[in-house]
């Protein structure tokens, strides 16, 4: 994984400006407008756009928890900023936990916020619905980002919905009853961040 980061780093470096700032965590970031070196994602993307849920259920072509997906974004259309934040976040961690090997026998898969609905799933792909039910909000692409980490405590990879708002980075985590502002969480290294049109990699400031 640090071979793997390294790398992807000096890749970004190479391909583009040089942009450096304050970020998620405490750390610096380094922003690239590309996608392309993250295949999990930019598949997930594919498939979540021909998937195009919220358009059938406006023409009354779903049923069950795709229905009740809709009728949330619905209601929640029109409110505050931040309801609709804790909204979203506690709507979607009511779904289990389920590790990819036992729900697709692979190690790793991206599911689309449909294929989450119907089955579960586990912490990118929480991530993933969060991320697409904010868009359908109208929540602007630049404030959300999908973040893989390491919790140092559990010492495991990690993924979490990083949310702009108000000037602050709040962390919707699948793992927490409620969202909460990064600076306030110790226990998170980020190792890269995307939303569809740009990726971050994390440097580690200078003491």
């Amino acid at each position: 994984m640090a071979v793997t980061r390294f790398l992807l780093i000096l890749g970004m470096l190479a391909a583009t400006p040089q942009v450096f700032a304050a970020g998620l965590f405490g750390m610096m970031e380094i922003r690239a407008n590309s996608i392309e070196s993250i295949p999990k994602w930019v598949n997930a993307l594919g498939r979540t756009r021909a998937e195009n849920l919220l358009e059938q259920c406006r023409n009354g072509g779903c049923t069950g928890k795709h229905k009740d997906w809709y009728e949330l974004v619905e209601e929640l259309r029109g409110k505050d900023r931040y309801e609709q934040m804790v909204a979203v976040h506690r709507w979607m961690n009511r779904f289990w936990y389920i590790t990819d090997d036992r729900l697709w026998g692979m190690g790793d898969y991206w599911a689309t916020p449909g294929e989450f609905m119907d089955k579960s799933g586990d912490c990118e792909d929480y991530s993933i619905a969060k991320y697409y039910t904010l868009r359908a909000l109208g929540w602007d692409d630049d404030d959300l980002r999908l973040v893989v980490l390491r919790d140092t405590v559990r010492n495991i990879a990690h993924a979490v919905l990083a949310v702009q708002y108000d000037g602050e980075n709040y962390i919707l985590d699948n793992l927490a009853s409620q969202p909460l502002q990064d600076k306030y969480i110790k226990q998170y290294t980020p190792y890269y961040a995307v939303n569809s049109t740009s990726r971050w990699v994390f440097i580690k400031p200078m003491e």
